[in-house]
């Protein structure tokens, strides 16, 4: 489950856009930030994705992306022309839950290497539906198979993509400040797969004029819907409370979002997902297990990040493609890090949830922190050497923030969340934590 939030420069202070996504996962599923450098290819070369290989191009783009650790693919990601990507999980009548294929996450880092444009970018997302389709378990710990929908943004544009089984998509032009979350939403496409409607029409879909893709398209049986459908209206109420002043503080704000009483152990409507024992053996258990932010200037796109779990803990970290903390964004090479700092940083949740860091106490410092953090992004000069001077700041601060308070974890006293069914679920969860150590590079 996943809530992405795009809002366009004239509704944002700074006139550029905003995008923002948090990444709902398996709880025990790294996400580290990684680099990949740009690079030149062979002809003939193929590229090995999650399950299949397909033709690689001539050049890829160099890109940032928050990448679950066993997939080759990434949940959200922004390459050195500021094409800023990340997907969501849909429910289609048109499924393929049978076909190895491209998972979306291998969608969006091919796509993310490929393009220059937000425009560019819809174009090959067709491209490579049409040509090798979507398909495989895309479950960290379990088996979960769906199809994906994507925004997509660069400094000009919006898109908002859905798909719909191994090979249909179809593509909207937004505007304005726009959510989409984990239900078919698109109702009248501006681009699609030219055998879209023939197909609803065989298998007696639905048709209205004009055609509506999400009416025709989308499997109501599946219970994720609802909690799409709730979410995505909150995270568009939020982004909306602030439009014309629109800025990255909003946008963690919005990414923050909880809609319960007790966001740690009740209700599945928040925009910052905690996960809950099931109640269910066939509901999905996720958290957000990353949060990124881009607010677009092309070659000149800040990024902030998370590469941590449980967005309301998670310090917001800014960087560029030229000027990251190391300790924030790895290099492809040691991935391997980046999934031990990811697990690292989880046991701040893993405490809380524990009773042994007090939770408001901790925002409160977080908070202070991130607000110098975003007056210090403001003000610094536009050279490379500033901004890697500030990025290694921050990321000395945030580093030396998580450990202090996973030291005081370590001499509290325990004083568990939630029922007794609730702790159980954590206590399994905890002893699995950082066992499964598959690296897909």
């Amino acid at each position: 489950m996943c809530d992405t939030i795009g809002v366009s420069g004239r509704l944002c202070r700074s006139g550029n856009p905003i995008f923002g996504k948090a990444s709902d996962r398996a709880v025990n599923e790294p996400q580290p930030f990684i680099f990949v450098p740009a690079a030149d290819h062979v002809d003939g070369e193929q590229v090995r994705c999650t399950y299949i290989g397909v033709e690689q191009v001539s050049h890829t783009n160099a890109m940032i992306l928050a990448k679950p650790s066993w997939i080759w693919g990434a949940e959200i990601g922004v390459n050195e022309h500021g094409v800023c990507m990340g997907n969501e999980s849909v429910f289609s009548r048109e499924m393929n839950t049978r076909e190895k294929a491209l998972l979306g996450m291998d969608i969006v880092r091919l796509t993310l290497e490929r393009s220059e444009t937000a425009a560019d970018a819809v174009r090959i997302v067709g491209e490579l539906m049409e040509r090798y389709g979507q398909g495989g378990n895309a479950s960290f710990d379990t088996v979960f198979h769906y199809d994906n929908a994507y925004m997509i943004m660069d400094e000009r544009e919006i898109w908002h993509v859905e798909t719909a089984g191994k090979h249909y998509w179809a593509a909207k032009r937004v505007d304005g400040a726009y959510s989409i979350s984990n239900y078919l939403s698109i109702c009248t496409p501006d681009r699609m797969h030219g055998g879209l409607i023939e197909n609803a029409v065989r298998k007696g879909y639905p048709v209205d004029e004009p055609f509506d893709f999400a009416k025709a398209y989308v499997d109501w049986s599946s219970p994720v819907n609802r909690s799409g459908m709730l979410r995505r209206c909150c995270s568009y109420q939020m982004a909306n409370k602030h439009a014309n002043h629109f800025n990255v503080e909003h946008m963690v704000e919005t990414l923050r979002a909880h809609y319960s009483e007790d966001a740690w152990t009740d209700g599945d409507s928040c925009v910052c997902m905690h996960a809950k024992n099931p109640a269910h053996p066939e509901d999905v258990v996720c958290q957000t297990c990353s949060a990124m932010i881009a607010e677009c200037r092309g070659r000149d796109t800040v990024m902030w990040g998370t590469g941590m779990g449980v967005t309301c803990i998670a310090p917001f970290q800014p960087f560029w493609f030229d000027a990251y903390s190391k300790k924030q964004v790895f290099s492809y090479g040691e991935m391997d890090k980046g999934v031990d700092e990811w697990i690292r940083r989880e046991g701040i949740n893993r405490a809380i949830l524990d009773g042994r860091i007090p939770a408001e106490q901790y925002k409160e410092e977080l908070h202070r922190l991130e607000k110098m953090w975003f007056a210090r992004v403001e003000q610094v000069q536009p050279d490379r050497a500033s901004r890697q001077a500030l990025c290694d700041e921050i990321g000395d601060e945030a580093d030396a923030f998580i450990g202090k308070w996973l030291d005081f974890a370590k001499t509290a006293a325990p004083a568990p969340l939630g029922t007794e069914d609730f702790q159980n679920y954590w206590n399994k969860k905890n002893g699995e934590l950082g066992k499964n150590r598959r690296l897909a590079k």
